[in-house]
């Protein structure tokens, strides 16, 4: 069996920052990780259908200070994850 690949990232929510460590196909997206690690009130309304907007994240890259929005429902959990940041605003709508 092969050996998984560990992604680490984090995770940044009003003035907390969590350093998650996760694998490929652990979760089915982005949103669905936040999610089970932090209960944020009403994120990801539409469960992942990508109609709502309430799932909005912005990610930084891994040498720049660029904030990209985007749709965590949209995100997969894969190597593209490993050393950024991802900021989840506090006001969702």
């Amino acid at each position: 069996m092969p050996e998984k690949n560990t992604i680490l990232f984090t995770l940044h929510y009003l003035d907390n920052s969590e350093r998650i460590h996760t694998f490929p196909g652990q979760y089915h997206s982005l949103m669905s990780l936040i999610c089970d690690n932090l209960a944020i009130p009403g994120f990801g309304l539409c469960c992942g259908m990508g109609s709502c907007g309430t799932c909005l994240v912005q990610i930084t890259g891994h040498h720049s200070t660029i904030k990209r929005n985007v749709l965590s429902c949209s995100i997969l959990i894969n190597d593209d994850l490993s050393n950024t940041d991802i900021f989840i605003p506090d006001k969702i709508y």
